[in-house]
């Protein structure tokens, strides 16, 4: 037991050199990390809403408490909308991006622009097929997964796995 108690001060003292070394990293690079975000929310909005090159945040709270931007096209005319989304995945939250048309009819694009699920499984819903699917569905009805390819005009989309499925 004394042996024990004599080297565990190592343990310790490399548990508040790490900590504090991970406390000056986070820091140190959170500006750049919000730079990088935003970065990513720009390039995304600008893929999921045809046309937009300028946005105004509008704030919905507290019916929503994510971000909701209202896009506009180089002329200043009114594009669409753009949906800030957070929501719930295997490993941890899955941050995504989603296009409207300009009267809400249609999704006009879906974009995942964080998450940490299963490389190789999970992580396909990163990919422009599996986004690509939204596109052009209706907004005003529920979406269902499947496991089997999607049905034209039946608002479905093809699940990545089979965790949705029978919803």
């Amino acid at each position: 037991m004394q042996k024990f108690v004599q080297e565990s001060w190592l343990i310790l003292v490399l548990g508040i050199v790490f900590a504090v070394l991970l406390a000056g990293a986070q820091t140190t690079l959170l500006p750049r990390i919000q730079v990088n975000q935003a970065k990513a929310l720009n390039e995304a909005i600008g893929e999921v809403v045809p046309g937009a090159v300028k946005t105004e945040t509008v704030d919905l709270k507290p019916t929503y408490d994510r971000n909701v931007f209202k896009c506009f096209d180089a002329q200043g005319r009114f594009v669409g909308w753009a949906l800030d989304m957070l929501g719930n995945g295997f490993a941890d939250k899955i941050r995504i991006v989603a296009g409207l048309a300009p009267d809400c009819a249609q999704l006009t694009g879906l974009k995942v622009i964080e998450n940490v699920e299963t490389p190789g499984l999970g992580n396909k819903i990163a990919e422009a097929e599996w986004a690509g699917q939204y596109q052009g569905l209706d907004a005003g009805r529920p979406i269902t997964v499947q496991k089997h390819p999607p049905v034209a005009g039946q608002n479905e989309v093809r699940a990545v796995t089979g965790a949705m499925t029978g919803r």
